[in-house]
């Protein structure tokens, strides 16, 4: 009888398991058309995509619709290219891919040789139309270069340069500003997705070094049901992570 109760403890434990995992947020989606000079769709062009930092190259189709879409793509700059038979090569540089995020880069190929690459040194400001989600997203730099990132807080001070952000003037419990209103205490910290919320009072329970951290996001309102805890803001953020350069 206890074994057959321990397993169903275990089969529970393992049914309720997801509910305790938050999304690994790491990356950011890539969306975009391929077309030649008049406009008209290029199917089964290949698009490669390059970490800037790292190397890491990944590849994808253009569909009947000139389509393509890259998901799950770790945040960073990176380098997007475009090659198909009789046509020149198109590459865009600099393509920053953020937090939660869908980045949407188009790219135009003209006639002639493959071995001919017209270059776009660096990809304009992007914009991410497939949400309502208000957010806002603060580089490696900002965090060590903003004066106001260096307060107690850290990062997370970057957040009160944000439309909708104030400070709560030390009222209430909770740690972090104020996000659309709320008290602190409604606030959520995640370090790269990964729960990281104290138990008694809201704040977060490890603080990472400005030096360690690679990017800082506030989601305010409208995020998806994944970042589901609290009715504040969300803080997540992300560490510095390894590259093909040397650093001393």
């Amino acid at each position: 009888m206890d074994r057959l109760r321990l397993t169903l403890l275990a089969a529970l434990m393992l049914l309720l398991a997801p509910a305790w995992i938050y999304a690994q947020a790491t990356d950011g989606n890539v969306v975009g058309l391929v077309t030649d000079a008049s406009g008209a769709a290029v199917p089964g062009a290949t698009i490669e995509l390059q970490n800037d930092a790292t190397g890491i190259k990944t590849t994808a189709k253009t569909d009947t619709l000139g389509a393509y879409r890259f998901n799950n793509i770790p945040t960073g700059v990176y380098t997007l290219r475009a090659t198909a038979g009789g046509f020149t090569a198109a590459q865009l540089q600099k393509l920053v891919i953020e937090l939660n995020k869908t980045t949407t880069a188009n790219l135009s190929l003209q006639v002639g040789q493959v071995s001919t690459t017209v270059e776009v040194l660096e990809a304009p400001a992007t914009i991410d139309t497939t949400t309502a989600q208000i957010q806002a997203t603060f580089q490696s730099r900002q965090a060590v270069d903003v004066p106001i990132a260096s307060l107690p807080l850290g990062p997370i001070n970057l957040a009160l340069l944000s439309a909708g952000v104030a400070s709560s003037g030390g009222l209430g419990l909770g740690e972090g500003p104020a996000i659309g209103g709320q008290r602190p205490r409604n606030n959520s910290f995640t370090i790269e997705g990964v729960d990281n919320n104290r138990k008694d009072v809201t704040g977060s329970n490890v603080r990472i070094p400005n030096e360690a951290t690679s990017e800082v996001t506030i989601l305010q309102n409208s995020y998806s049901a994944e970042f589901g805890h609290s009715g504040g803001g969300v803080f997540n953020t992300i560490i510095k992570s390894g590259t093909n350069q040397v650093h001393g």
